[in-house]
């Protein structure tokens, strides 16, 4: 591993990391509120113009299993910049699908771009840090990150509301074009030429199976699957919930869903600040218990009077939880190796938006039975984030050895 960075050149990697991790979140949560208007001009269900989010998360989560042997050979910076291109030209292309089908394979392939791009940050973090200060890394990556959702669908919903959901793919193509020159000219190469790993087809899978046989790996990685469905089942079901159910407009659910996002980026701060005085299995578990509460809260709203503020005060309880967890258990996953961190974190990612593409069918199909069924597949899933992550971290004395690395 390189030296730790400084703390002026740790702030500095962040923002550049965050702002490329910022790019997937914005390709799902921008274009939300567009879903319906995307049906109506293609004349298709709901669920079908729902396959532009499924795929895209497919190709992330299976991408990232190709392209993480590709970093681990060939370097950071080089494969970051390909993955920034292809995300960018894919967001020109959809704004002009000429149909359903196009818009698909267009998402499909910026997924695939958006693959790329993650595999690489999450490896440069874990180049330059590992343990407490990887944990404070990650959380302040994702404090950055956090902003997307906050801004990204009231951005989105603004721009429908006035130029249409086309200009909101535009707008993608712009941010993909900046965050470009910004990697282009700020990140520097953080994997060392005697670091890297030979591109071997039969070496790539023996990693791959030694990896995924590590329990210090595949624990914490199933909860972190789990918190990241909790959190695409939220997101697949809000835009029919808050819009029909409850008769939002397209700005109007933007900004709401926005407002919500900002306790994301609260539990992401939380989890940097605290994580030393915590430590990393009590602040996980007080992440996942808010989870399960907020979700709680939200089911409850759902037959009760308190109807839609009961189900945001609800779902900003959850999501302060899911800030916690996410910083936590990422970096609990990525201290379980020393070596092939490209291979690594494309493993995780494969795990997690894999099974999470299934999230938003299932959402979609719980609405079919009303808000209520939605809201119980957030509880569900809440409370089976909290059985994985419990059985994940280590017990007493032993947390200090997976927070400093084996």
């Amino acid at each position: 591993m390189n030296s730790p960075p400084t703390h002026r050149a740790s702030l500095r990697l962040a923002i550049g990391l965050g702002l490329i991790g910022a790019l997937g979140p914005s390709a799902v949560d921008m274009y939300l509120s567009s879903l319906p208007e995307i049906a109506r001009e293609y004349q298709s269900s709901f669920a079908s113009v729902q396959l532009t989010l499924t795929f895209f998360l497919l190709a992330m989560g299976a991408g990232q299993l190709i392209f993480g042997p590709i970093v681990d050979a060939y370097g950071r910076r080089r494969p970051l910049l390909a993955g920034l291109v292809v995300f960018t030209l894919c967001s020109l292309g959809a704004a002009w699908a000429p149909s359903l089908e196009a818009l698909i394979a267009l998402r499909f392939i910026q997924g695939l771009g958006s693959a790329l791009t993650l595999v690489v940050i999450m490896s440069m973090v874990r180049d330059v840090s590992e343990g407490v200060a990887a944990t404070k890394l990650f959380a302040l990556l994702m404090t950055i990150e956090g902003v997307a959702p906050i801004f990204a669908p009231a951005l989105g919903g603004v721009i429908d509301t006035h130029y249409g959901w086309r200009a909101v793919m535009l707008v993608l193509a712009a941010f993909g074009l900046a965050v470009l020159g910004n990697s282009w000219l700020s990140l520097p190469e953080t994997l060392a030429p005697s670091q890297r790993e030979p591109l071997r087809l039969g070496a790539v899978c023996r990693t791959y199976l030694a990896i995924a046989r590590d329990r210090h790996f595949l624990r914490p990685t199933l909860a972190v699957t789990a918190v990241f469905f909790f959190l695409f089942a939220y997101i697949g079901g809000a835009t029919l919930v808050y819009q029909q159910t409850y008769g939002l407009s397209p700005q109007a659910f933007g900004m709401l869903f926005g407002v919500t996002g900002v306790a994301i980026l609260m539990g992401a701060m939380s989890a940097g600040k605290l994580v030393s005085r915590l430590g990393l299995r009590r602040l996980s578990l007080i992440g996942v218990s808010c989870l399960a509460a907020g979700s709680a809260i939200a089911l409850v709203s759902s037959v009760t009077h308190l109807g839609l503020p009961g189900i945001v005060a609800g779902m900003a309880v959850a999501l302060f939880g899911l800030g916690i967890a996410e910083s936590t258990l990422m970096s609990l996953v990525m201290s379980s190796q020393q070596r092939a961190l490209g291979s690594t974190a494309a493993l995780l990612g494969a795990f997690q938006l894999s099974i999470c593409a299934s999230a938003t069918p299932l959402s979609a199909l719980a609405l079919t039975y009303g808000p209520v069924a939605w809201a119980t597949l957030l509880l569900a899933s809440a409370l089976l984030t909290c059985l994985l992550t419990t059985i994940s971290l280590p017990r007493g004395t032993g947390e200090t050895f997976d927070l400093a690395g084996h």
